[in-house]
């Protein structure tokens, strides 16, 4: 077993989506977000869901990360739940496409409308920078260094060897420190589907090797569904072991205590999806998996899994074996240092 690269405590972190709405439509787009959108949370529900994630284990979970489509589309919303969630003892995360940031002086200003909103996320990448100058994100990260926030910037791409790519690490180079930057590799899932022609990803046999670090933290959609993270499963209508439950039926209390013994996530979260991966092969089931994977992401193996309906049935089959659940949670205890799960199944560590 390969240690994790990252080990981040579940739910210590969740988020919400608070709108589809968004600026641009992104061709790769998880979950197709655009002008046209029209489903947001609610401010009721927005407002209960945060009393439930505050009151979680009298306070276990400490940050509420706040995403789209773009939060800042609609700032009165925007400052309502994060000030909320602040009078609730949360720290408050935001993701944003900076397109509010037309000058530094505007940026500050805006930053300083959301005195709640204690670390910034900006989204950049060649994608964006169709609609959204990289001088926008430059009066983002100016304006938070400003005030005092800490941010990161996250860029999307297919390719690392894309030239465009590179241009946009050395504008940010020069706006930045490269431990500020993280990248992502797009995965054809949400409008990728159908917006972009040509993929250039680097393609191979085997699936990736890491751990998942994004598991620790479930994500809660405007229609109260929630999921154990915010990647492309996002967008899937079916059901499958990452989508834990949905707050308009149970509690945040039961779905997490539930989550808490889910074998198939935690799985992920110690070995990534090549456990799984390989448990199916194993099963007979070698035929529905992908030939090739994307180099580098894990979200689209992970996808590969929970969008298949016969190898989403065998994982629901996989979270009965009790032999499996065990190994899991001593996994839990030993790699991420974990042992709830042990306890919850009531076994010795």
């Amino acid at each position: 077993m390969d240690k994790p690269l990252f080990e981040m405590p579940f739910v210590r972190n969740i988020g919400f989506v608070m709108t589809y709405q968004c600026q641009v439509a992104c061709p790769h787009c998880i979950i197709r977000a655009g002008p046209h959108r029209t489903e947001k949370m609610q401010f009721a529900d927005a407002v209960n869901w945060v009393a439930q994630v505050a009151a979680y284990r009298n306070g276990y979970i400490k940050v509420l990360s706040l995403t789209g489509g773009e939060p800042f589309f609609d700032m009165s919303l925007l400052q309502k739940v994060s000030s909320y969630a602040a009078e609730k003892g949360l720290l408050v995360s935001a993701v944003t496409n900076a397109f509010w940031a037309s000058s530094v002086h505007d940026a500050v200003a805006t930053l300083r409308s959301l005195p709640a909103v204690r670390m910034l996320a900006i989204s950049t990448d060649v994608y964006h920078q169709k609609a959204i100058a990289f001088e926008k994100v430059k009066n983002a990260i100016l304006a938070a260094r400003d005030l005092n926030i800490p941010y990161n910037v996250a860029v999307c791409t297919e390719n690392t060897e894309d030239p465009e790519y590179q241009r946009i690490l050395d504008d940010l180079s020069r706006v930045t420190e490269p431990e500020t930057v993280a990248t992502a590799i797009t995965f054809p899932a949400g409008r990728a589907l159908e917006a972009i022609s040509e993929l250039r990803y680097h393609l191979t046999d085997k699936p990736p090797i890491s751990a998942c670090a994004a598991g620790s933290s479930p994500i809660i959609l405007p229609s109260g569904k929630v999921l154990a993270c915010i990647g492309p499963v996002i967008e899937l209508s079916t059901e499958h072991p990452l989508l834990l439950g949905n707050l308009r039926q149970n509690t945040l209390d039961e779905i997490l205590d539930k989550a808490e013994c889910n074998s198939i996530l935690h799985a992920i979260r110690i070995w990534g999806p090549r456990k799984l991966i390989a448990m199916v092969s194993e099963a007979g089931l070698g035929c529905y998996l992908p030939e090739k994977y994307v180099e580098g992401s894990m979200c689209q193996a992970c996808y590969s899994l929970m969008a298949c309906k016969p190898i989403s049935q065998f994982l629901f089959e996989l979270t009965e074996n009790e032999a499996f659940a065990e190994r899991v949670a001593y996994g839990r205890a030993f790699y991420l240092k974990e042992a709830q799960m042990v306890k919850e199944l009531g076994l010795v560590c």
